[in-house]
């Protein structure tokens, strides 16, 4: 069974597009200024099965097919974190799953088996701890500078790590006919709209 703390519906800065987010509970990471304080302890949210979080986060990504699995470290459940994702692809709707850690994508490689299983099944990885001092307004999508978004799959194919160019953002059209663009300079953009909280290791509260 996996430690969670809550699923949200939709999302919109946890990666590009309409995402169901997962967050799990539990991070050994701790990194200073990280706005989701509330999710280290190993002993809050609950345990869930990974066969049900799997079929909430499907249905609930059904129309979009995109999942963020972010927390906490979903690292640090790794052989849970591998069955959650075994069970996600199953469904034939989930097309990308983006996993946010506090580890690097080389360690991960290196390390326990079920890590490396789990990479398998992971479509973008984004890595490293957030670094107070990094913390940049121009980037989307995370926190600070130092943390990458790694295609896993090319990555892996390839041999060597594979970063995305996430700061270059597309204009998204939500379900009810909104138009979003993420944009990481806040302050110049404050008066054409509403403008939400970018990410520093995911949301803000639940």
């Amino acid at each position: 069974m996996i430690r969670i703390s809550h699923i949200q519906a939709s999302s919109y800065v946890d990666g590009p597009g309409q995402r169901a987010v997962l967050f799990v509970q539990g991070c050994p990471i701790a990194c200073a200024g990280c706005q989701n304080t509330h999710l280290w302890s190993n002993s809050g949210g609950k345990l869930e099965h990974e066969a049900d979080v799997a079929k909430t986060l499907a249905d609930l990504s059904e129309h979009h097919g995109n999942i963020t699995i972010s927390g906490g470290d979903p690292f640090a459940q790794p052989i849970q974190l591998n069955r959650l994702i075994e069970r996600l692809r199953e469904y034939e709707t989930v097309k990308n799953i983006i996993v946010y850690t506090g580890y690097l994508f080389e360690d991960l490689l290196e390390g326990i088996h079920s890590s490396t299983q789990a990479l398998k099944h992971i479509d973008i990885l984004v890595d490293g701890p957030f670094i107070r001092g990094m913390d940049d307004e121009l980037i989307i999508y995370r926190g600070s500078r130092n943390q990458r978004p790694i295609d896993v799959q090319e990555s892996l194919k390839q041999g060597k790590t594979i970063v995305l160019d996430w700061d270059n953002p597309e204009i998204v059209i939500t379900n009810s006919g909104n138009m979003l663009m993420p944009v990481g300079l806040v302050p110049d953009f404050q008066d054409l709209g509403e403008v939400k909280t970018t990410r520093r290791c995911g949301q803000t509260k639940k």
